[in-house]
């Protein structure tokens, strides 16, 4: 018994050391909160932006400059390595500029209390985290005071009412580990109905749709499309065809802005956009 159970006792050895390296780093997130930052409008200003990360001698981004307004829809597109995870990472606060500022609402992001802003963001990453627990507990972990109505509500603006209406127990139905029941198009919805109901000033969709086949894509882009009706939205996608509906879409190359503009407007000026969607085409 005892030779059974030692590789049991061995993995939980290393987790517990695991989990005490974590909580006995001293290093943490610096967050000077100076300035209150109240309820969050959603403009978002880079300015002169600079970044280069510790391990290179080659700036990420370079005199990155744009000015977003609240209830703006930005796309960035461009090549692997042009720097769109990079401006998104910054957005979020999880690595601060070399040089140059980004303000939000006119105050200087590292002034903020990031909690604060946090709280009033939500991101939908490219891998959809979900939990083994009820779609309910998916969609409102983390919030207090979440009413069942609340939860079909954003259940409909992300179009998967005819799925839960098809389950036994409805939203109370129990997921497996990773949603394992669940289609790539579903747990990518459940993902942002998760961000809706958080009801965020900004919000941002890293590669949100990359994994889906074209139908779950179509229902993912409509769901999508209802979102950016309410907040700031900052989309990156390799598929160009996702993206139309931006307002503004910001194509870069090697760190840089190489254009700003419509889809309309870029594709009739024929420059690097264009290049992009026709290789894609």
């Amino acid at each position: 018994t005892l030779i059974n159970i030692y590789p049991q006792i061995s993995k939980g050895l290393e987790s517990v050391k695991s989990i005490g390296d974590i909580m006995g780093n001293s290093h943490v997130e610096e967050n000077n909160s100076i300035v209150p930052l109240g309820e969050l409008k959603g403009a978002v200003k880079f300015v002169n932006v600079d970044f280069k990360y510790p391990d290179s001698d080659k700036n990420t981004l370079s005199d990155f400059t744009l000015d977003v307004k609240p209830g703006e829809s930005i796309a960035l597109v461009g090549e692997s390595g042009a720097g769109k995870s990079t401006v998104l990472n910054l957005l979020i606060g999880f690595i601060p500029p070399v040089s140059g500022k980004i303000l939000i609402d006119g105050i200087n992001m590292v002034n903020l209390d990031i909690n604060e802003y946090r709280h009033q963001i939500a991101v939908v990453p490219q891998n959809t985290i979900l939990f083994s627990g009820t779609i309910l507990d998916n969609i409102a972990y983390g919030l207090e005071h979440v009413t069942e109505k609340d939860v079909m509500e954003v259940i409909k603006d992300v179009g998967l009412e005819d799925m839960i209406e098809k389950l036994p127990d409805g939203i109370y139905t129990q997921l497996g580990e990773h949603g394992d029941k669940l289609s790539g198009g579903q747990r990518q919805r459940i993902s942002i109905a998760r961000a809706l109901i958080r009801k965020p000033k900004i919000i941002v969709f890293d590669e949100a749709t990359s994994a889906l086949d074209s139908a779950s894509e179509k229902k993912v882009q409509e769901a999508t499309s209802n979102m950016m009706k309410n907040c700031t939205t900052f989309l990156v996608a390799h598929r160009l065809s996702t993206i139309r509906n931006a307002d503004r879409i910001v194509a870069m190359r090697d760190g840089k802005i190489v254009e700003v503009g419509s889809y309309d407007e870029l594709m009739e000026k024929k420059g690097y956009f264009y290049e992009l969607k026709a290789l894609q085409s």
